[in-house]
């Protein structure tokens, strides 16, 4: 067994974790100026038409990421997880510093809304293989502090949905309307491709992960495959767990605002500051609650936070029901035990696959995972919504799969962790 350095580890943390929180930044930078960009590669009469248009562009990117996880991840696989992970934040960096420059339907036409499509989709794919990766390399590299490396990941992956926000702020309040359409947007483009130009670079001092090394090129022709035909039981458990956290990410961080604003009619600074406190307080505590697993064990604390979030859930929801005073400490209550659940609960998939498919089991479930519960449940808390009239449909999504997570983490068989010097 192969000992890793303390500088390793640190390389590992650092660069695995920067390059996931900038690649989240680039793929949500969109989602925040979908707007403009509307305006500029898909003009329409009607605004709704044009912001249809630009937020199923953003839908496209999304959805492939399954098909990026399975592409990066095979060659994770077969080959290693420092070059997938070169490759993959390689990508993302062209993508989004060619989204910047590119012409805009004034000046190409048609074009110009192909060309952007592509690159989203490039995008896409690329997110797919980046946080799978970057979970795999980072808890082969310190398998005894994994949870821990899984907390810091997901802050800093959450630290890029908060940079998005941030310099979206700072674009709309330093240039005027005509400003942004015309060059504003591609400042928040560039910025991140810039950077995570960067992190390519940073990137060439990572070691490969030696659990993967350790294997002597010992690899399967199809990963995919022989981690479908081997480990049933651990796909199945991990898209469970994945459930809890696509679920507790799109409905408390993601359609939050939409419900407290649309269904519960309160008003949009409400919405807007509870959404940004929330998201710092599910973010800030995750490393702490790896660190704490890693000491007790990774079960019991994902077993008892994702029963915890399940039972709270539909309170929570009346809580918050209950007055607009009321949205922002209801908020920090329920982020701080989704930050227990999710931080342990990632730390569960990285524990549950063997090395020779684990970037592959990873991608499998946690983009499936993201990619179906996380895109149909906002769409499904309307629908029942409107249906049943009443406005609890979120909570009763989010109970239900907190409690299905609780199921996984019950389901899941735990590899023990080999120490590597951590």
């Amino acid at each position: 067994m192969g000992l890793v350095t303390a500088r390793e580890r640190r390389r590992a943390l650092l660069f695995g974790s920067l390059g996931g929180g900038l690649e989240f930044y680039d793929f949500v930078i969109y989602a925040v100026f979908a707007q403009t960009i509307g305006q500029v590669f898909f003009p329409a009469d009607d605004d709704r038409v044009r912001l249809l248009a630009a937020f199923a562009v953003f839908a496209a990117g999304y959805l492939v990421r399954p098909i990026g996880g399975l592409l990066f991840s095979h060659f994770g696989d077969r080959y290693g997880r420092r070059q997938a992970l070169r490759v993959s934040i390689g990508g993302m960096a062209a993508a989004t510093i060619l989204m910047a420059v590119l012409p805009g339907h004034a000046q190409w036409g048609v074009a110009a809304a192909v060309i952007f499509v592509i690159l989203r989709l490039v995008q896409g794919l690329c997110l797919g293989g980046e946080i799978p990766g970057a979970m795999t390399l980072v808890t082969e590299t310190m398998p005894r502090r994994r949870a821990f490396a899984c907390g810091t990941l997901f802050l800093m992956i959450n630290v890029g949905l908060v940079l998005a926000q941030a310099v979206q702020w700072v674009i709309l309040h330093s240039l005027s309307p005509d400003q942004v359409v015309a060059y504003g947007w591609r400042l928040g483009f560039l910025v991140g491709g810039l950077v995570a130009l960067v992190a390519f670079f940073l990137r060439r001092s990572l070691a490969e992960s030696p659990a993967f090394a350790e294997m002597g090129g010992k690899t399967h022709a199809v990963p995919i495959l022989a981690l479908c035909r081997n480990h049933p039981r651990a796909i199945l458990a991990g898209f469970l767990v994945t459930a809890l956290g696509a679920a507790t990410v799109s409905l408390l961080y993601l359609f939050m605002n939409s419900y407290l604003t649309g269904f519960l009619h309160y008003g949009a600074s409400t919405a807007a500051t509870a959404g940004l406190v929330a998201i710092v307080v599910f973010s800030l505590p995750m490393p702490l609650a790896g660190m704490a697993a890693d000491r007790i064990g990774l079960k019991g604390p994902a077993l008892v936070s994702a029963l915890v979030l399940a039972a709270i859930a539909i309170p929570v929801y009346a809580w918050i029901a209950s007055g607009e005073s009321q949205v922002l400490p209801a908020m920090v209550v329920i982020s701080l035990v989704a930050a227990a659940a999710w931080a342990v609960g990632t730390a569960v998939l990285s524990a549950i696959f063997p090395t020779d498919v684990r970037y592959s089991g990873i991608a499998f479930v946690y983009n499936l995972g993201f990619a179906v519960i996380g895109g149909l449940t906002p769409l499904t808390a309307t629908w029942l919504i409107g249906t049943t009239g009443s406005i609890m449909p979120p909570a009763w999504l989010l109970a239900g799969f907190a409690f299905l997570g609780a199921v996984g983490v019950l389901f899941a068989r735990i590899i023990p962790a080999e120490p590597r010097g951590d």
